[in-house]
C-alpha cells in the first residue's frame, strides 16, 4: 500500500465517516463474536400512499423464464440473490428489485418475486447493505400501492413484516460512513417507510437526513454536487418521488422545502441537456441508469412544478453555442472532497455535439469493477484534456478512490471565453492553462504549460458515427467539421473504445496531439451541417 496516497486518500474524509466506519467495523466484530443474527419477524401495519402523479416507469429488466438483464447482460436466476458472477453492481440492481414496477409486471408474478426473496433474506449477503434496502423499499411501497387492492390481507402482511423489519435494519444502519448520494437515498427511502408506516420517528430521521443532504448536495445552480449529470437525474428522480407523496403526510414547510430543491435541480437540467436530448456524459455517466430527461421534466409537470433554466456556476459546468455545435466543458473541482467516488481525473475535459450529433465524447463508463478498464476510463488520457508525461492529473485509484487532486482556478469567465489553470502536475512542477473561445463557427482550445517543459498531450476522441475524410500533420476533415492544429510537435490518430452505457464499447478514433508550451486546437464548424 502506497502510504502518501493513502494519507491522501483518507485526510479528506468527514470525522462523522472516520467514526462510523470504526463504529460499523466494530459492530460487525462484536455481533460476529455473539452469533447475532437480524431479526425479520417484526411487524407493522402499512398503508396504501396516495400519489399525486403516475411515477417514471421503470425499463424492462425481467424478460420472464427467470431471466434478467442488468447493465446490458442478461443471466438466468439460479435462486442465489447475491451471485456476483457479473459484479457488484449487477447483484445490486438484482437486489433493488426495480423490475417489479416494469409496465407487464403483475400482482401474482410480482408477489412471488417478493415472496422468494423473503424466503432468502437470511442467506442473502447484501440483502441488509443499507443502498439496496433504501431502492427496494421504495420499489416495494409502490407495488403494494399499486396492487393494493389485489393482494389478500395475508399477503400484505408478508410484505410489511419483512419491509419494516429491513427498515428497522436501515435506520440503525444509515451510510454515514460514504455519505454523498447514498446517505441521501436512506433519507429518501426512511421518508418512505414513515408514510407508509405512519411512523414518526424514521419520519423524523428521513427529514433530518433530506434537509441537512440536500442544502448540501444541491449547488446554488442546481447541479448535485458530484458532478455526475447520471447521479443529478438519479438523485433528481427520487426527490421527485418524495414530492409525489408527501402532500399531507409531511409539514407544508418540508414539502415547500422539497419542491423548491426540485425546481433547482430541473433548472440544471434544463442548462445541461444536450440538442439530442442526452446528458453529457462526464465523470461516472452512462445512458440507461437515470431516467431520460425528458421523461424528469414530464414526471414534474405532471406533479404541477414549474421551473426554468439556471445559468450554470458552481458546479464548475459551463456550456457554449455556436451556429451549429454545442460543447460542454468541465472547470470544476472533483466533486466533494470528502467522497469523489464518481469522480475521474478529467479536469478541462469537454464533449461536443453539431447539428445534435455527437462530434467530440467521452471514454465513456462501462464498468465500476476494479481493474485495468476502471482505471483506464477514470484516468486523464481518457478525457479530452492535457495530459503530462502520462501520468493522471488527480490521483485515482481503485475502482472509487481518489487520493491528491487538482485544485483548478478560474481566470477568466465570460460568455464566449472561458480560461482556467490547474495545480494537478505541480509535483513535477507544471502548470496547465487551457482557455476556449467560442465564435458562430468555430469553437478554439488553446492549452498551454508552464514549469518544467515535460512532454504534454492534448487528446480528442472522436465520436463512433464521426468519419475521418482526410488527415495531415496540421488539419483533419471529418464528416462533422475540421480540426486544425497550430503548435502541435506530433499527431497519431490511434483506434480507441468508447461506451455510452454500461458494458457496451465501441471502436472509435482518438486524436492524441503532442506540444511543448501551446497548443491551439480549432474546431471549424460548417453551418451546412
Amino acid at each position: 500500500m502506497n502510504l502518501s496516497r493513502l494519507y491522501n486518500t483518507v485526510r479528506y474524509l468527514k470525522p462523522i465517516q472516520l467514526y462510523t466506519r470504526i463504529y460499523y467495523k466494530t459492530r460487525a466484530v462484536m455481533r460476529s463474536l455473539v452469533g447475532y443474527k437480524p431479526g425479520y419477524a417484526y411487524y407493522k401495519q402499512g398503508k396504501k400512499l396516495s400519489f399525486l402523479a403516475s411515477w417514471i416507469e421503470k425499463p424492462i429488466s425481467y424478460k420472464g423464464n427467470n431471466v434478467f438483464e442488468f447493465l446490458n447482460v442478461e443471466m438466468s436466476f439460479n435462486g442465489c440473490w447475491d451471485n456476483n458472477a457479473n459484479g457488484d453492481l449487477w447483484r445490486y440492481n438484482m437486489n433493488y428489485m426495480d423490475f417489479l414496477l416494469q409496465p407487464s409486471m403483475t400482482t401474482e408474478e410480482g408477489y412471488a418475486w417478493i415472496d422468494r426473496f423473503i424466503e432468502a433474506m437470511p442467506a442473502n449477503k447484501i440483502a441488509n447493505d443499507p443502498y439496496p434496502i433504501s431502492l427496494r423499499g421504495i420499489n416495494w411501497i409502490k407495488f403494494v400501492t399499486s396492487h393494493y387492492n389485489e393482494l389478500t390481507q395475508q399477503q400484505l402482511r408478508r410484505i410489511d413484516t419483512a419491509l419494516y423489519s429491513q427498515y428497522r435494519i436501515l435506520a440503525r444502519s444509515t451510510e454515514k460512513h460514504l455519505m454523498a448520494n447514498h446517505y441521501l437515498e436512506n433519507g429518501f427511502s426512511l421518508l418512505y417507510a414513515a408514510c407508509y408506516f405512519g411512523d414518526s420517528t424514521l419520519g423524523r430521521q428521513a427529514e433530518r437526513i433530506m434537509r441537512s443532504q440536500l442544502e448540501e448536495q444541491v449547488l446554488s445552480d442546481g447541479a448535485h454536487f458530484e458532478l455526475s449529470p447520471m447521479y443529478h437525474c438519479v438523485i433528481l428522480e427520487r426527490l421527485l418521488d418524495c414530492c409525489n407523496i408527501v402532500n399531507g403526510l409531511c409539514s407544508s414547510d418540508f414539502s415547500e422545502f422539497l419542491f423548491a430543491k426540485a425546481k433547482r435541480m430541473l433548472g440544471w437540467l434544463e442548462t445541461v441537456v444536450m440538442s439530442d436530448g442526452n446528458i453529457p456524459l462526464l465523470n461516472d455517466s452512462a445512458i440507461g441508469i437515470a431516467p431520460l430527461p425528458q421523461d424528469i421534466f414530464s414526471y414534474a409537470a405532471a406533479l404541477g412544478l414549474e421551473w426554468s433554466a439556471i445559468p450554470l456556476g458552481d458546479s464548475g459546468y459551463r456550456r457554449f453555442k455556436g451556429g451549429a455545435y454545442e460543447a460542454f466543458v468541465d472547470v470544476a473541482a472533483l466533486g466533494p472532497s470528502y467522497n469523489l467516488g464518481h469522480s475521474h481525473a478529467d479536469t478541462f475535459s469537454f464533449v461536443m455535439n453539431v447539428a445534435g450529433k455527437p462530434f467530440i465524447v467521452d471514454t465513456g463508463v462501462s464498468t465500476y469493477s476494479a481493474g485495468r478498464r476502471r482505471d483506464y476510463e477514470r484516468s486523464t488520457l481518457a478525457h479530452n484534456t492535457v495530459c503530462v508525461s502520462g501520468v493522471n492529473s488527480s490521483d485515482v485509484w481503485g475502482a472509487f478512490r481518489c487520493a491528491k487532486r487538482a485544485v483548478v482556478t478560474i481566470i477568466k469567465d465570460e460568455k464566449n471565453l472561458l480560461c482556467a489553470q490547474h495545480n494537478g502536475y505541480d509535483s513535477i512542477n507544471v502548470m496547465v492553462k487551457r482557455t476556449f473561445v467560442c465564435s458562430n463557427c468555430q469553437f478554439e482550445i488553446i492549452d498551454e504549460i508552464s514549469g518544467d517543459k515535460n512532454d504534454a498531450v492534448s487528446t480528442f476522441l472522436l465520436s463512433p458515427d464521426v468519419k475521418i475524410i482526410s488527415c495531415e500533420s496540421v488539419q483533419i476533415i471529418t464528416s462533422l467539421g475540421i480540426i486544425r492544429l497550430n503548435g502541435a510537435v506530433s499527431m497519431d490518430v490511434e483506434p480507441a473504445e468508447v461506451s455510452v452505457s454500461y458494458n457496451c464499447l465501441r471502436p472509435t478514433k482518438r486524436i492524441s496531439v503532442s506540444f511543448k508550451d501551446r497548443l491551439s486546437v480549432v474546431f471549424v464548424i460548417n453551418q451546412s451541417n
